[in-house]
Parts: C-alpha cells; structure tokens; sequence
C-alpha cells in the first residue's frame, strides 16, 4: 500500500515538474519622441500691472525618456523623463526681440540657474489607472521631480493611448515655482512679477523599441 502511494507521488512529481512553468510577459519599452511631440510650460503675469502684460508660454524643446508598459500589469509599468534646462525657449508674438530674449536671459539664469542645474528629472513611483478598453487608459502617476537640485513629490492625472507600437500621454498638471527655489521675477519696479503657480502641458509621443 505504502509502496503504491509512493509511486503514484513519484509519478505525480515527475509530471508536475515536467509541465512548462508560465513564462511572464516583458515589458514594453517606448522611448519618447521630441518630434512628435508637444511639452510647454505657461508662465503668467500678477501683480498690480497685469492689465499691461501677458502671460508667456515656454516650449520644453530638448528631452528623453523613457515608459516601461507592464501589458499584464499595467500599474507596475514606469516612466522616466529627463529635460535639458537649456532647451527651454519662450514663445511669445506679442513681445519684440529685445524684450523676448531679455525674458529668456532671465529664465536662464534667474529661474532654471541652467549653468549650475542643466538637467529637470521626473521618476515615476506610483501610476494608478482605469482600464478604458481599447488601449485607452485614465488614471494618475505619481512621482518625483528634481528641478534646480530640488526633489519634490508631484501627482499628475493623464489619460492614455497603448498600443503594441506607439504610445501617447496627454494631461496637465501644476508646480509651484518657489518649492524648487525659484524667486519670482519681477519688472516695473516690482509691479509686474511671474505668477508662482507653473502650468505644465504635455502631448508625450513614444515608439516602441
């Protein structure tokens, strides 16, 4: 009796460990694509001469990044953006060339301190989504940004498009300039000086590796 049980075990064990274990699915990797894409920040005017001044829109021209897409798991997927400081040109038909390159010499080095912090890093910690069929997803990623040597947390709502060769994610969200250190820039004697609120606007095109 004893001897049948254990052969049957044996014979058990042999066909468990014989039987292919499943194998999990890679991750698919989309590197962001500048070219096809559109990253701005909107930098407005407050204070007392408002009435006299415009908000001015920043293009974020220079960047790389990457998104690990879980297919199985979405929200263990990840995404990692890296901005070159210098790269940021401000946009604005309304200002002459005088006054538009003396905002950017200001951006430069008042706001980005490029020379001393040339990179902006944001590293994905946690992503939660709503699966909405059909490679459309809502939900919300939440992470780090590391600007002027300045880490902060940032949580930004996004919807998103995925499919097994491309890669899109749109959404806003905002900082504030002053928890990464940058002063306010001010004109008029004080008058006219940038709004502290920076409204970030992303349209992020990635292509599968």
């Amino acid at each position: 009796m004893i001897k049948g049980m254990y052969g049957t075990f044996m014979m058990g064990a042999l066909v468990l460990g014989s039987a292919p274990l499943p194998i999990a699915q890679e991750a698919w990797r989309f590197t962001l694509k500048p070219e096809e894409s559109r990253f701005t920040v909107d930098v407005g005017r407050a204070g007392f001469l408002k009435v006299f001044g415009h908000d001015h829109v920043v293009e974020i021209r220079g960047f790389r990044g990457e998104v690990a897409w879980e297919p199985a798991s979405p929200e263990s997927s990840s995404i990692r953006v890296e901005v070159d400081a210098a790269s940021l040109t401000v946009v604005d038909e309304e200002s002459d060339e005088e006054e538009l390159a003396s905002i950017q010499a200001d951006m430069e080095a008042k706001a980005l301190d490029v020379e001393n912090h040339a990179r902006i890093d944001f590293v994905s910690e946690e992503i939660s989504l709503e699966d909405r069929g059909g490679g459309e997803y809502r939900g919300r990623i939440t992470g780090q940004v590391t600007l002027r040597g300045v880490t902060k947390n940032v949580s930004i709502p996004l919807s998103l498009t995925v499919s097994e060769e491309r890669l899109r994610a749109q959404g806003e969200f905002e900082i504030k300039g002053t928890d990464f250190g940058i002063d306010q820039i001010t004109a008029a004697g004080g008058a006219v000086k940038t709004r502290d609120d920076l409204k970030l606007t992303f349209d992020l095109v990635g292509a599968r590796e």
